[in-house]
């Protein structure tokens, strides 16, 4: 059988893509060669819902299933329109009010959206920079040149940030409103908060009392709950990833919300093993920090030590590398919980500041720990 070039072409005019199909084939199945092409090209943040396709002045709208599969051949100019709805979006479309971070990796600014039909007035947006990803990859492949290949590995984490943040999206996780790649940048759009809760701390006098260390943990257990349905793990829970959004004028209630989803990864099952070094030293597991494969207790370790932090004003474990950090957990074990004089969450965190992970407290039991009734 003859094969015939179809010529998949941006509006924009930005990237064309041509695909040697079969003569007979179906809508369905040739969008789904163009997105698995375009996992191979240097975008891959397209957003099936914002993505149409325009044939023959037909207009499809592609939802990763298509109701009407039709087959189709044009003999004359093979052309397919394909329109980002959100592909063009610029800093345009936004006015920088604020810095709120700026680091090597990353930049979070507050902004004025311009458009009155945004579903709010302001947002955050998160830019990471692509040249910085690019200096880390040369000395972890200790290589003086980053090619296409190599730089594909980064693309991937970034559209795994955004399917975890979507997949786990509730009334206490950050929302996406929009994303997007440039050339020195990926561009995430999202909710805006006022604080973390590093920041709410630091205006206490020796942390969180019980009773507000339970609130804050019921908050965060709705987002906790959906990403272990989702079989997620997200590899960095830390006071600094959790965000808060005041409730009143004077500042006294807020809701949290968990963020940064950078390194999270999805498991095909509950079991799965990792072996990739990830998260924050202070608040890795013991069997990160020894080089061994973890699985998403790994969470249920960092967790512990966030809760501890949040109530003691301190952490349980002090050390300035890891080295020194997994020799103080060897040391001290959970004669640190000393200090937590609640019965309750003492109990609590004696099952989560588990050495072994095999003994450590699962997920449904942490859930419906009296902590929690």
């Amino acid at each position: 059988m003859d094969n015939i070039y179809y010529s998949f072409i941006f509006k924009n005019g930005m990237e064309n893509i041509v695909l040697n199909v079969e003569k007979e084939i179906t809508i369905k199945d040739l969008i789904e060669k163009y997105f698995k092409r375009k996992e191979k090209s240097n975008l891959l943040v397209d957003n099936f819902e914002k993505t149409y396709f325009h044939y023959n002045g037909k207009k499809i709208l592609y939802k990763n299933n298509i109701n009407t599969v039709e087959s189709f051949f044009d003999s004359n100019n093979n052309i397919i329109f394909v329109e980002h709805l959100y592909y063009n979006k610029n800093f345009t479309d936004y006015e920088e009010e604020e810095i709120i971070k700026d680091n090597v990796m990353t930049i979070v600014y507050k902004a004025k959206v311009k458009d009155k039909e945004f579903p709010v007035k302001h947002v955050a947006i998160k830019k990471i920079k692509k040249n910085a990803l690019k200096e880390e990859l040369k000395i972890k492949l200790k290589k003086n040149v980053i090619n296409e290949e190599d730089f594909e590995e980064e693309i991937i984490k970034f559209n795994r940030e955004l399917k975890n943040m979507e997949i786990c999206h509730c009334e206490n996780s950050v929302e996406i409103y929009d994303y997007f790649d440039t050339e020195n940048f990926f561009v995430i759009i999202m909710e805006l908060c006022d604080n973390n809760l590093f920041y709410e701390l630091c205006n206490t006098k020796s942390g969180f009392d019980v009773n507000q260390v339970r609130d804050i943990l019921l908050q965060l257990n709705n987002v906790f709950k959906k990403m272990h349905e989702n079989k997620i793990s997200h590899r960095d829970i830390k006071i600094y990833n959790i965000l808060v959004k005041y409730l009143d004028e004077e500042k006294t209630k807020f809701k949290v919300l968990l963020s940064d989803y950078g390194i999270s990864n999805q498991l095909s099952s509950l079991s799965q093993n990792y072996s990739t070094h990830a998260g924050t030293p202070i608040i890795m597991a013991p069997e990160i920090l020894e080089g061994e494969d973890y699985n998403d207790k790994c969470d249920i370790w960092s967790l512990g030590i966030t809760i501890y932090y949040l109530h003691i004003k301190d952490l349980p474990y002090t050390g300035k590398c890891e080295a020194k950090i997994l020799k103080e957990i060897k040391k001290l074990g959970l004669t640190v919980l000393d200090k937590i004089k609640d019965e309750k969450l003492n109990d609590l965190l004696s099952k989560m500041l588990v050495f072994d992970p095999d003994e450590r407290i699962s997920w449904e039991d942490y859930f419906n720990h009296p902590f929690f009734m």
